[in-house]
């Protein structure tokens, strides 16, 4: 992976992210510093060379989460992570543990998913507005980016 990302920077990629759903899944489980530890030997040669970010990730085994669905096991170990972003699935969880922005965006941006992929209800622009305005009381607008949860 680490070749694949060095051919990425040297093609001229000048924003990548990481999608790693092991160590969300199993952060509950296991210690939560040895995964950053692989994560950042991981990117180390490509960190600082481009917008670097990492989607965390609760898995998609045939559409379901393979372990909790929490990020506080992560946290704070995570924020140690060599990314320049923290991209969190929020829209599936209805916004459980909102107020952990808060916590990322001290140190990184932080992209919040407010809209579920996986659900058959299709939000409203109302809805996409009050969940931007929920996660602007935990961090800057100049350190949130708005995506979809990512399967």
């Amino acid at each position: 992976m680490r070749s694949e990302l060095e051919a990425l920077v040297a093609a001229g990629c000048r924003e990548i992210t990481v999608d790693e759903p092991s160590m969300s899944c199993y952060a509950h489980r296991e210690d939560p510093k040895r995964f950053v530890e692989i994560f950042n030997r991981t990117v180390e040669s490509v960190a600082g060379k481009c917008h670097l970010s990492t989607h965390l990730c609760f898995g998609n085994y045939k559409g379901r989460a393979v372990g909790p669905r929490r990020y506080a096991p992560m946290f704070p170990a995570f924020l140690d992570m060599h990314v320049d972003e923290i991209h969190v699935e929020m829209a599936s969880r209805e916004f459980a543990e909102l107020e952990l922005l808060q916590v990322i965006a001290a140190k990184k941006d932080v992209a919040v998913g407010i809209i579920d992929v996986k659900s058959y209800y299709i939000e409203t622009a109302d809805d996409v507005a009050n969940r931007v305005r929920a996660c602007l009381k935990f961090a800057p607008a100049d350190r949130l980016s708005f995506a979809p949860d990512a399967d």
